[in-house]
Parts: structure tokens; C-alpha cells; sequence
């Protein structure tokens, strides 16, 4: 009973350190929590703020479909099956094993006579006797199971329980990263689609402003000079239609490679213009929240598993004690392979201890603990650069949002400015260079305008992803 008592003690005892998770001071509140609006919005799905039907189509296709979410799901279970191998050990193993065997041997080997068998002098003598032709027949079990006294098995599928675990976190990190992919591609398109249609709209006024060249020439008002700068801004306006043209269908085709489709069906979906999508900072954002995303959670698991292997590696310099067996059935009939003294069996422990390994055993606990050092700073990391995403991207969305309210006012002022400028031009007191200029201003802010609200919501984007926001639909 007392060695019983120490058996279960043993039993207990589990080498390596536990894992804890390293303390790391988050501040209070962002840098800009200041600029921040009340706005209840559910992080889960962020993308419904925006309002648009079509986008949140598009993210529900993407998450069915999309090859990238598709491998990390398909990852999730193959570290499943990692896992069950990892904690097996921990069960005993069990093997069937059979074998029909027919053999004959050689005839050289053969002594004629065996004139006495009290002369044969070693078990190897024996096997000469017998016919030249034998069968063998076999069926049995074989057992063996490693008692786990130092924790080493118990520690394996620790290991593969984070590792799995980190499995999921990373699909998590994808799929937020795929929503926020589908949404950038959808708000760069809208954005390309607008500046096609104010690109056409600077064509038409283009030609415009030529056919009312040509009428004062043809009146004698005017010189030939007017009319050769009227066609020239023409056709150079006409020249950039194309560039936007095409980016606007290269865009097309990033969006349909996040959703996992060809993109030639993609492009009739976009054939009516909608407004770039606009939305606002949620309510509140602790910096706890960190604790949450996806990346930084992967971090924790991968830094638990690497703790882990320290435990296996510190169990690998005690003794490995196993117990094993074997039952079976031996004959060289088969109509005696079932009978009871065909049977054959064996049982007892086993040992098996690492006294000398040229430091190898070192080397690889010296391996493991470097390693969980170093988990323990890129956990540190993790958490550094997601405060590092989400003031960014704050500052950034605020900033730019300044920029697109000024920038409306500057459109206001241009379109005043071509207004004077073309009733000057009309009245004669200015040459049409002023109003060939004030178009183009007038459309190249236009295009910053559209520009400006683009990167706007970018900014927004970038700053849920940073939340980490997209995924507790998806637990």
C-alpha cells in the first residue's frame, strides 16, 4: 500500500513551469480617446454601420467562400487531429498482430541421424529436428503503456491543446482581416466609380467650353489659339479617362479574388453607382479590448505551448517507465492455432533512461526556454503594435475627416472661381488660359474631394480591424 501511495504521487508531479500570462500595462485610454464620438455600434458586425446592403452581401459571400478563411478553417482540424495525437500517450497503446507464415529450410543444415539427443548441447541444436517444410500461425495482442510519473505525456497534450487553439485564433485573425479586405476593395471601388463619373462629367464641360471656342472664332471674337488650347484640354481629359477606367476594373477583380469567384460575373453587379460608404467611431473602446483580438490571443496560446515544451523537455532526463505485454496464439496447424496450450503470453515493466546523450538533452531544454522567452516578448509585441494600429488609425480617421470637411469648402470656392472666370472670358477681359485653369483646379479637387473620403472610411476600416471587431458572431 506504501509504494501504491508513492505511485500516486509520483503520478502528480508534473516537471516545467506553469503557464502564466505575462502582465503587460495597457494605458487607461487611447491617446486620442478625446476625438472619439457616442455612437452604439456592435463590433461583431461593424460593417452593418455602413448601411449598405450590397457590402454586407459581398462579406457574407466572402466569409463562405474565400480561399484564405477556407485553409485556416481547414488548419483548425488538422491541429484537432494534431491534438488527439499529442494526448494519446496518455492511454494505453494496443496492437493486433497476425502472421501465416510457410517456410522450408535448407537441407545442408539437416543432420541425417540424431543418433542421441542427450548430445545436443544448445537450444540452436533443436532446430534441426522437424521436417525441412514447416508452417507457423500467430494471432495476439501486444500492449504497452507509458506511465506518465514526471507529467512529460501530460505536457504533450498540453502542447496540442494550445497549439489547436492557436489554430482557432488565427482563423479568427483571418477572417477579420478578410472582412476588412472585402470592405477597403468595396469603398476603393465606390471611390474609382465616382472619380469615372466626374472624370466623364470634366469631359462634357470640355466640350462644352471647345464648341463655345469655336463659336466666338467662327464670330471673329476670338483667335484660332483658343480653340487649338480647348481641343488640346480636351483630348488630354479624354487620355485620362482610360487610367481611372482601368483601375476601376482592377479593383473589381481584387474584390472577387477576396471572395473566392471569377471576376467576370463581378462586374455586372457594379454597373450602378452608389455613394462611397461612410460611418462613425463606436462608443467606447477600453484598452482592454486588446486582450481580445484574435492575433494577441494566438500569441498567448502560442506562449502557453512553448512553456509547455519546457515541461516535456525537463521530463526527458528522468527514467521512462512502461509496462508491456503480449497474449497470443502460436501453432503450426491451424486446426490447433485455437487450442489453450497454443496460447502464449508475457508481462512486466520496462525502463528506459537518457544517462548519456552527448548534451543533447540540455541542448534542447537550453532550445525550449529560449524559445518561451522569446514567445513572451512577441506577446509583449502583439500588444504594443495593436496600441500602435488602433492610435493610428484613430488619429488618422479624425485628421482626415478634418480634411474632407475643408476640402468641401474649397469645392465650394472652385466652382465660384470658374464662374467668374468663364463670364470674364465671355465679357473679353480674360483670355481662356484663366478658364482652362479653373477647370482643371476645379477637377483636380474634385477628384481629392472623392480622394479624401475614400481614405476617411479606410481609416475606420483599419481602426475595427484594429479592435479586433468582426469575429464574437463566429465563436
Amino acid at each position: 500500500m506504501k509504494y501504491l501511495a508513492i505511485l500516486v504521487l509520483l503520478a502528480g508531479c508534473m516537471v516545467g513551469p506553469d503557464h502564466c500570462v505575462p502582465e503587460v500595462a495597457l494605458p487607461e485610454a487611447y491617446e486620442e480617446a478625446h476625438l472619439m464620438q457616442e455612437e452604439p455600434i456592435d463590433l461583431a458586425t461593424w460593417w452593418k454601420q455602413f448601411d449598405d446592403p450590397m457590402l454586407e452581401e459581398l462579406v457574407d459571400e466572402a466569409l463562405c467562400s474565400n480561399f484564405d478563411f477556407q485553409i485556416a478553417l481547414r488548419k483548425i482540424e488538422e491541429m484537432r487531429g494534431q491534438f488527439k495525437i499529442e494526448k494519446s500517450p496518455l492511454y494505453p497503446q494496443i496492437a493486433g498482430d497476425a502472421a501465416a507464415i510457410r517456410s522450408r529450410r535448407s537441407e545442408n543444415l539437416v543432420s541425417d541421424v540424431i543418433e542421441d539427443p542427450q548430445t545436443l548441447t544448445s537450444a540452436t541444436d533443436t532446430n534441426f529436428a522437424g521436417p525441412l517444410i514447416q508452417n507457423f500461425y500467430q494471432l495476439g495482442l501486444d500492449a504497452s503503456w507509458e506511465l506518465d510519473l514526471w507529467g512529460k505525456n501530460r505536457r504533450r497534450a498540453e502542447f496540442g491543446l494550445q497549439q489547436y487553439q492557436a489554430s482557432q485564433e488565427s482563423a479568427l485573425g483571418v477572417r477579420i482581416s478578410v472582412v476588412a479586405e472585402v470592405s477597403r476593395a468595396y469603398v476603393v471601388i465606390r471611390s474609382l466609380q465616382k472619380q469615372v463619373a466626374i472624370s466623364r462629367e470634366q469631359i462634357e464641360r470640355q466640350e462644352e467650353l471647345l464648341h463655345l471656342a469655336q463659336s466666338l472664332y467662327e464670330a471673329d471674337l476670338v483667335s484660332h489659339a483658343d480653340v487649338a488650347r480647348a481641343q488640346a484640354e480636351l483630348e488630354r481629359e479624354e487620355s485620362d479617362l482610360p487610367l481611372f477606367e482601368r483601375e476601376l476594373k482592377a479593383s473589381i477583380f481584387t474584390l472577387a479574388e477576396a471572395l473566392g469567384r471569377p471576376p467576370e460575373g463581378l462586374l455586372a453587379s457594379f454597373n450602378e453607382m452608389s455613394p462611397i460608404p461612410k460611418g462613425a467611431l463606436p462608443e467606447t473602446m477600453p484598452s482592454e479590448l486588446l486582450r481580445r483580438r484574435p492575433d494577441i490571443r494566438q500569441a498567448e496560446r502560442e506562449l502557453a505551448a512553448a512553456t509547455s515544451r519546457i515541461g516535456i523537455a525537463k521530463a526527458e532526463f528522468f527514467p521512462s517507465f512502461s509496462l508491456l505485454g503480449n497474449f497470443g496464439v502460436q501453432s503450426n496447424s491451424t486446426d490447433l492455432l485455437f487450442a489453450w496450450p497454443s496460447r502464449f503470453w508475457t508481462i512486466g515493466p520496462s525502463m528506459v533512461w537518457n544517462l548519456f546523450t552527448g548534451g543533447r538533452l540540455i541542448g534542447q531544454l537550453k532550445v525550449e526556454t529560449e524559445r518561451q522567452k522569446q514567445a513572451v516578448i512577441f506577446y509583449e509585441k502583439a500588444i504594443n503594435d495593436a496600441l500602435v494600429d488602433i492610435e493610428t488609425a484613430l488619429v488618422g480617421y479624425y485628421k482626415q475627416k478634418e480634411r474632407t470637411v475643408k476640402q468641401n469648402a474649397r469645392i465650394e470656392s472652385n466652382l465660384l472661381i470658374r464662374s467668374y472666370a468663364l463670364d470674364q472670358y465671355l465679357a473679353g477681359l480674360t483670355p481662356l488660359f484663366d478658364v482652362i485653369e479653373a477647370e482643371k483646379v476645379l477637377f483636380r479637387n474634385q477628384l481629392l474631394e472623392v480622394a479624401s473620403q475614400e481614405i476617411e472610411t479606410t481609416f475606420l476600416i483599419a481602426l475595427y480591424k484594429a479592435l479586433g471587431g468582426g469575429w464574437e458572431c463566429s465563436e
